[in-house]
């Protein structure tokens, strides 16, 4: 079983996949926020099983990893405390502006004044444009989840094609965990409650795609420029009607536009390759 255990495959998409859709499963006629806590147990598991659930020293992977478990939380349970839909779009802008600089200040603070201009620049333009995509569709699951797949899978693979198996493995593990969470979806039909549509619960959807990307920017070789296209996945998504009485159906119309987005960055990626950092 430890042998088994050790499998990147396992580590980063049976296991991550398998819990995210038990947990939902067993959550979904309790609480709103049951794809929240299934993504949760399921990233846990898996970064457990990849990168072990140590936090010394601190590492910037560490803290990415910690920022994603905390970004679920939030998601999950803020929204009693922050009622308004404006005062959660405001929390979530603030903790992801942050998180980045927390994760990468180490590094940006080496750079000279120009380039990190153009950091952070691009790097806050980055989440606030991804934030703004998927709150536009947060009332509509089969696209807010088909999304969240795609981008996390882009990310996955992208980071995996530009040398850094690490982040390229916690991204696919949140990406088979949506995985998991959409088929729930998909099975439990009208017997779930009806999701959570408060601005809060993106918060993890765009922060750690975020996050992962821009570490493999920075300390990998993925170039910069991949995660234009993988940013606009939920606007592509969001493109696709939803005019089906089939959740199965919705799902699928729903999860192909950013499929095809995200395989070809990955492709073009590991095709051109590079030399050196992505940045």
């Amino acid at each position: 079983m430890e042998q088994l255990l050790s499998r990147p495959e396992i580590q980063s998409a049976v296991v991550p996949f398998v819990i995210a859709l038990v947990v939902y499963l067993g959550l979904r006629k309790i609480t709103a926020s049951a794809w929240l806590w299934a993504l949760l147990v399921a990233f846990l598991a898996s970064a457990a099983l990849i990168n072990g659930l140590i936090v010394n020293p601190l590492t910037g992977t560490r803290k990415i990893i910690l920022l994603v478990t905390a970004s679920f939380v939030a998601a999950a349970l803020l929204h009693w405390i922050l009622r308004s839909d404006n005062l959660q779009r405001r929390f979530t802008t603030i903790i992801s502006q942050v998180a980045l600089l927390w994760v990468f200040w180490a590094v940006v603070g080496r750079m000279d004044s120009a380039s990190m201009v153009l950091f952070l620049a691009g790097s806050i333009s980055l989440v606030l444009v991804s934030e703004y995509l998927f709150v536009r569709i947060i009332d509509k699951p089969a696209q807010l989840h088909g999304a969240g797949f795609s981008l996390l899978l882009g990310v996955g693979l992208s980071a995996t094609a530009a040398a850094s198996a690490l982040l390229g493995q916690l991204a696919l593990a949140l990406a088979a965990a949506s995985g998991g969470a959409l088929l729930g979806w998909v099975l439990s039909g009208s017997v779930s409650r009806q999701q959570t549509r408060q601005s809060i619960a993106v918060l993890p959807y765009f922060m750690a795609p975020a996050l992962l990307g821009i570490a493999a920017v920075m300390f990998a070789r993925l170039p910069w420029y991949a995660l234009i296209p993988l940013t606009s996945i939920p606007f592509a998504v969001s493109l696709v009607p939803q005019k089906s009485s089939s959740r199965f159906v919705n799902a699928l119309l729903a999860s192909l536009p950013g499929l095809v987005i995200a395989l070809g960055v990955a492709y073009y990626v590991w095709q051109t390759g590079s030399s050196g950092s992505g940045y």
